[in-house]
């Protein structure tokens, strides 16, 4: 039963926690959960508001993780076998000519990512079967077994051989076998794909708390609280350095190898390891475990940093037993809560006035917009108002922190990726604005739903005219919100 404890009770000072912990609010990841825990103590719990210790998150490719534990339990089960090459489960999927590399390709080969390698992406293949997919158009490849590359299709396919084999769903077959015993995943659910199977590369929605006690039972390798639920043999290799898995030559902390679809780290650890830094790290040595959720997406920086504080941080600084408490240390188990990350500059801009309800008319451009204007409610907040295909649209905003509604965007997905929707559906945001100069204004979206994405758009003015700059940062949506427009002030109107 988890329990939150001060860090010196596992061994480490509250002053590390604490160093720890601002590492990320001084770089400005955009984090919304972060937990350390040490056997079954939480030593430091923290959440970014709106997010809380009973929100569903997202977890991204941390599902990937899962699948392997639900082969396991499926071989344990007598039901695949990892070394039968994985063609032979789906005959039915197979048309046309395949390679005579991927005929041999094992369901282990899968596991460990050596595959002939991904196959075309499916948001963009028109083809709602992802398994039928991934053995089409395959008359060349390269030899299974030689080559590590990240094979997200691959990991889809594995989830289907176990949905098949069970005749249960992914979440359904996990959850009579080992989640019921966590007294966890209550609230948990999985997204599916367009043709109904689970999204099972991907689309894990649970609390950082669930991952954390099923991060506990993978460290267990198989026991949680006394019991065992799963064969010791598998998760001890799942979680090993089966290969290597260096791309470059800079070994990162996530390049120290790869096992049955956990990544392996510096001090004998594995991870779970999602899009945006969704992340359970495992340290076996010192029985330590940290997860974090957060939408880091577009920032090729975070993962390592997070890792390399963890690890020089805590790890290096933790000692096997209970440590005295200073005097002047709170002696309260650090339980803590932050804004969510929002963009900052001035509190205000000359400007402001000059271009409150002016409308500027645009040229055509990739974001489809034909016109904009600011409205301003006073100097804390206001709107972005944009015709958008010639539909109006509204975002309200507040200045230097963030604005919680919904984004005036329909047709993204739900419940299955990649399949627009036809009922209004939108995601929930977080907006704010910043003054980035007397005349450049940032405004910074964040998609906090079951999809996460980021957008930040740029304004800058000069004369009469005006540039808008659109990056976005999302798995297969806002592809309609990047790019530039270039636009004119209306005269005459404000």
């Amino acid at each position: 039963m988890l329990k939150n404890v001060i860090p010196e009770k596992v061994g480490i000072r509250a002053k590390e926690v604490h160093k720890f912990l601002y590492s990320f609010e001084k770089r400005k990841l955009h984090l919304h959960s972060l937990i350390l825990m040490k056997g079954e103590d939480i030593f430091l719990e923290s959440y970014w508001a709106p997010f809380t210790k009973e929100t569903p998150h997202r977890m991204y490719s941390v599902t990937k993780s899962f699948v392997s534990v639900a082969v396991g339990l499926a071989e344990e089960d007598g039901l695949l076998d990892i070394n039968r090459p994985i063609i032979e489960y789906f005959p039915e999927k197979i048309e046309g000519e395949v390679c005579e590399a991927l005929k041999k390709q094992t369901v282990r080969d899968m596991l460990t990512m050596t595959t002939v390698g991904p196959c075309t992406s499916w948001f963009k293949a028109g083809d709602p079967d992802r398994t039928h997919l991934y053995f089409k158009d395959r008359a060349q490849c390269r030899t299974p077994g030689t080559v590590w590359q990240y094979d997200s299709s691959g990991s889809q396919v594995i989830c289907n051989l176990v949905e098949k084999v069970t005749g249960k769903s992914l979440f359904d077959y996990l959850n009579e076998r080992i989640f019921v015993h966590l007294d966890a995943f209550k609230n948990a659910k999985m997204l599916k794909t367009p043709n109904g199977v689970t999204w099972g590369d991907s689309a894990m929605i649970c609390t950082p708390r669930d991952l954390a006690i099923f991060a506990r039972f993978v460290m267990n390798y198989g026991t949680y609280d006394g019991k065992r639920l799963m064969n010791e043999e598998y998760l001890r290799m799942a979680t090993s350095c089966v290969v290597s898995n260096l791309r470059s030559g800079h070994n990162s902390m996530f390049e120290h190898g790869y096992g049955y679809q956990f990544w392996r780290t510096e001090n004998n650890g594995f991870a779970f390891v999602g899009m945006g830094n969704q992340l359970a790290i495992c340290l076996p040595d010192k029985d330590l475990i940290m997860v974090c959720t957060g939408d880091m997406q577009g920032n090729q920086f975070a993962r390592d940093y997070i890792a390399a504080q963890l690890m020089d941080i805590i790890y290096d600084n933790m000692c096997d037993a209970a440590i005295a408490v200073d005097t002047d240390t709170n002696q309260e188990p650090l339980i803590c809560s932050f804004p969510l990350f929002s963009a900052k500059g001035m509190a205000d801009s000359p400007f402001r006035s000059e271009l409150d309800g002016i409308t500027y008319k645009c040229i055509e451009n990739p974001l489809g917009w034909q016109d904009f204007c600011f409205e301003f409610e006073d100097g804390s907040g206001g709107k972005l108002i944009y015709t958008k295909s010639g539909r109006k649209k509204e975002l309200p905003f507040y200045v230097n922190k963030n604005r919680f509604g919904i984004f005036p965007e329909e047709g993204y997905s739900k419940e299955y990726g990649g399949m627009r929707t036809t009922d209004g559906h939108k995601y929930k945001d977080a907006v704010s604005f910043a003054w980035l100069e007397e005349k450049r204004i940032q405004i910074f979206v964040q998609i906090i739903d079951d999809y996460f994405g980021n957008l930040a758009l740029f304004f800058g003015f000069r004369d009469d005219k005006a540039t808008v700059t659109a990056v976005k940062a999302a798995e297969n949506f806002l592809w309609d919100y990047a790019g530039e427009a270039i636009a004119e002030k209306v005269n005459g109107e404000g």
